[in-house]
């Protein structure tokens, strides 16, 4: 027993011991660390600090997407939301109606700045309601700015305006001087008392400036050739090499003589018929001829913007839906909209860069093309439902129906609509008081939906009223732009619901079929999530033949389980109650009229579903006929919302309108579609192709050239032309090298031009690219063949045999202004004595074809026949 006792207290006192110990341990491993600390701040405290503070600024920028540091900076001002317009002798200056010492002021050489602190007065005041962006041409730039618009409505509280009428303002000052007094008579007459809302045809143009440009050319210094167009200063287009190779001549294609001699030492245009500007006389016709041009151009773009659906608001981003706003429904937006709006919903996005850029970002307002509807229904003594239709569309591949067809190759569709649904439930007493419904005063709901054209590649020429549509693509490429698309809307909206309602045979069946197959390969492949796409085929025409168009229902009823699963946005207090998973993405051939139905009917039906959800409707078994006066409004909204953007799209209002006005198919309403039929053909044959080079060119797909090219030779362009050339082209010129190059030849320079590919001709019959190289032992001149991608012919000139070189204006081309410039259109001539290496691509046959040389006429100054062979630098204007 003593024993055991013994032992614990052993044990106590071990314990005592372990815990001291354990007590002393921790004490210096306390001190031991702080002693570390110490030391490490005392040698490393202040380059850590340096070092963090560095890598949270790189944080911050890292987070910044949209905008730049010094755009979100400034991003705490508020929108502007009208501005006195004034005209100074070196710009134009917007002073904001709100803060009248915030002025931005857009100078005439292109500058653009804000300026603070200073409030200035001018009696010549024009109110303008927002600044659309600025945009240059070939004469002038502009500055575009809204001077009419009216209230559509209100949403979430928040006004929303359409544009009815705009002006485009030269930034130079005589002719902008003409446009600002024309508006601020108009604009005097209007408060005088007219009440017109009608938009004179005057404010879409910029007033009468080709007198005022004549005028000024016949007073301007001459152009002459031989001084402007030669030398190095008119050589820049070269590579430094060969203008040094260059220098010592200084004759020029467009000089008819030497020292006073005709036709003694240049090749003579007039006797191979080469079009070529010699007087100022015809530079004036050239100047007069671009400027009708321009303000055509500038009469499209107002039109665009003045009578295509252009909506905005400035404290309400229509960019997004409430769902993607979230917070913003209650906070209301206190920054300019630039800084939080979609790109790919912003309209004039391309054209305000200038304001992003120089601060004007308070000025900056986003335009969203599409419709907003808005109407309002008692439904009950206590119960006021307002509904919003809200359609954005998307400008990646904006255009016209038969102009823009499918997808690119970054997955980005035709005639992509987003349009949500907003449904506000606003509950009063008799007195006028507010009573919570649902233990909340004010519900909004949110309902979204998307169209598009088929996401592969493939196009419809508008040849006829019924045209045939054609694949382009392969079976790997279409699956593969598919899957970007979807890809995309996945991750911005969630699963997919793809309901095609193009024809299962006939003249659709071709691209359906191509649709159904490409989105299966997208799954199987596992580019997409299986689970996050469905595919519903539903032949529209087959189904409401003998128009039977009741015959929807049976679709939505098809759709029922996707309706209930996928929910809505519904916000009500502080915070949303539930969202919407997933989304209706619909289509048929132009997305236009019998999507617009089915859209329609599937909103209804989630409509309805609302309206049980928040517990005011009187008779859910009777849907919306419970309420007299909601689906006619409802049905309202759909059928103007569908006009818009078939307007947009296809010229004419939608077809099948009397059916989602009524929910009825009659007699006059096949009438209607019948005569929108005809005015679709008319307008997708004559008009369609400049209106969708306007549009290219608003969003950035081309350069002003493009457009004038346009008026000429009546088509337009895709969006990726350009970049497909330069890298044809590329293509020719690496290959070119490869084949035709002697072995030990340096290239001192290799480009694209164009050729008669004849000797001693100018004349170019034929738009085809050839190549010129330039090594440190000769000159080649290279048919090339796009299709093959092979040399077909080349004609090799050495050094030591190249008698002269002439270099100017080279004129081929006299359709379009551009191409009668001489500052654009380069060319050289290079005279040689003996006869040069001609060869096939075939290695070693030898043979004269189309550059055997007819008789020489280029005389050298000794008295030598030369031979000579031209090359003209292709440039943008021939692409």
């Amino acid at each position: 027993m003593e024993d055991l006792l013994w032992r614990g207290d052993s044990l106590d006192r071990m314990n005592t011991l372990t815990d001291n110990l354990r007590h002393h341990s921790e004490k210096y491993r306390k001190d031991t660390w702080k002693l570390n600390l110490e030391f490490l701040y005392r040698k490393y405290g202040i380059p850590a600090a340096i070092l963090l503070g560095f890598l949270l600024v790189l944080s911050i920028m890292a987070a910044e997407s949209p905008l730049s540091i010094a755009d979100r900076s400034a991003c705490v001002t508020a929108q502007v939301r009208q501005s006195r317009l004034s005209l100074c002798s070196t710009g134009y200056r917007l002073q904001s109606v709100d803060s009248p010492t915030s002025t931005l002021v857009l100078r005439f050489d292109g500058q653009v700045f804000t300026e603070t602190g200073s409030k200035v007065e001018d009696q010549q005041i024009v109110v303008v309601h927002a600044v659309v962006g600025i945009f240059k041409l070939e004469q002038h730039s502009y500055v575009l700015a809204v001077t009419d618009s009216h209230l559509q409505g209100t949403i979430c509280g928040k006004d929303i305006y359409e544009v009815s009428g705009v002006c485009a303002l030269p930034l130079d000052y005589d002719s902008g001087k003409i446009v600002f007094q024309e508006l601020l008579q108009e604009q005097t007459t209007t408060a005088s008392g007219d009440k017109s809302t009608a938009v004179p045809r005057k404010s879409y143009s910029t007033g009468d400036v080709a007198g005022l440009a004549a005028a000024q050319l016949e007073n301007s210094s001459r152009v002459d050739m031989n001084d402007d167009l030669t030398g190095e200063a008119g050589f820049r287009w070269l590579s430094p090499q060969i203008s040094r190779m260059f220098r010592p001549s200084k004759d020029s294609l467009v000089s008819g003589t030497e020292d006073g001699a005709t036709g003694s030492s240049t090749p003579q245009t007039e006797r191979e018929g080469s079009a070529v500007v010699e007087t100022s006389s015809g530079v004036r016709k050239t100047s007069t001829s671009l400027e009708r041009m321009e303000r055509r151009v500038v009469e499209e773009i107002a039109r665009v913007f003045s009578t295509s659906g252009m909506f905005y608001a400035f404290d309400y981003d229509l960019t997004r839906s409430l769902q993607a706003k979230d917070r913003q429904v209650i906070d209301g937006v206190s920054e300019p909209l630039a800084c939080i709006a979609d790109r790919d919903y912003w309209f004039n996005w391309h054209i305000q860069q200038p304001l992003l850029t120089g601060g004007g970002l308070a000025w900056a307002l986003p335009l969203v093309q599409g419709s907003v509807q808005i109407g309002r229904c008692q439904i009950s003594k206590d119960d006021v439902v307002q509904i919003s239709v809200v359609s954005r569309r998307n400008w990646r591949r904006i255009g016209m129906r038969y102009e823009r067809r499918g997808a690119d190759t970054n997955g980005n569709v035709a005639n992509f609509v987003e349009t949500e649904q907003i449904l506000e439930l606003e509950s009063k007493q008799e007195s006028g008081q507010h009573v919570d419904v649902g233990a909340h005063p004010t519900h909004i709901a949110s309902f979204v939906q998307t169209r598009g054209s088929m996401p592969f590649l493939w196009t419809q020429t508008g040849a006829g009223l019924h045209p045939a549509a054609v694949v382009a693509g392969t079976d790997d490429s279409n699956a593969a732009t598919c899957a970007q698309h979807l890809q995309h809307e996945i991750s911005r909206v969630g699963r997919q619901v793809l309901v095609s309602l193009v024809e299962h045979g006939g003249r659709e069946a071709a691209v359906g079929t191509a649709y159904a197959g490409v989105v299966g390969r997208c799954v199987a492949s596992e580019m997409v999530d299986a689970r996050m796409v469905r595919y519903v085929p539903w032949d529209f025409h087959h189904e409401t033949r003998g128009m039977r168009y009741e015959n929807v229902q049976q679709l939505v009823e098809q759709l029922r389980g996707e309706i209930s699963g996928m929910g809505y946005y519904w916000h009500a207090g502080n915070a949303p109650l539930t969202t919407q998973h997933g989304i209706f993405r619909v289509n048929c051939m132009d997305c236009l009229d019998r999507t617009n139905v089915v859209q329609s009917a599937i909103a209804r039906a989630v409509f309805n579903e609302q309206l049980v959800r928040l517990g005011v409707h009187a008779a859910p078994e009777l849907g919306l006929a419970a309420h007299p006066g909601l689906e006619p409004t409802l049905n309202r909204l759909w059928a103007n919302n569908g006009d818009y953007i078939s307007r947009q799209y296809a010229g004419t209002s939608a077809m099948k309108g009397d059916f989602t006005r009524t929910g009825r198919r009659n007699f006059g309403g096949m009438v209607n579609d019948a005569t929108y039929s005809l005015a679709r053909l008319w307008i997708n044959t004559f008009r369609d192709y400049f209106s969708q080079a306007v549009l290219d060119f608003l969003v950035g797909n081309h350069a002003a050239a493009a457009v004038f090219r346009t008026l000429i030779d009546l088509r337009s362009r895709e969006p990726d032309q350009v970049r497909q050339m330069a890298s044809a082209r590329e293509t020719a010129v690496r290959t070119s090298v490869a084949i035709v190059v002697r072995d030990g030849e340096r290239v001192q320079l290799a480009c694209v031009v164009q050729s008669p590919m004849a000797l001693d001709s100018l004349k170019i019959a034929a738009a085809a690219d050839s190549v010129l190289i330039l090594t440190d032992a000769a000159v080649y001149v290279c048919s090339y063949c796009d299709r093959q991608q092979k040399v077909s012919e080349f004609l090799r000139i050495g050094l030591s045999v190249l008698a002269r070189v002439q270099y100017g204006a080279y004129i081929t081309d006299t359709r379009t202004p551009q191409c009668l410039d001489p500052s654009r259109n380069h060319g050289v001539v290079l005279s040689f004595a003996l006869a040069p290496d001609h060869h096939s691509s075939s290695p070693g046959y030898e043979f004269e074809s189309s550059l055997a040389a007819t008789q020489p006429f280029v005389s050298s100054a000794d008295g030598e026949k030369l031979h000579f062979i031209a090359c003209k630098v292709a440039t943008e204007a021939q692409v």
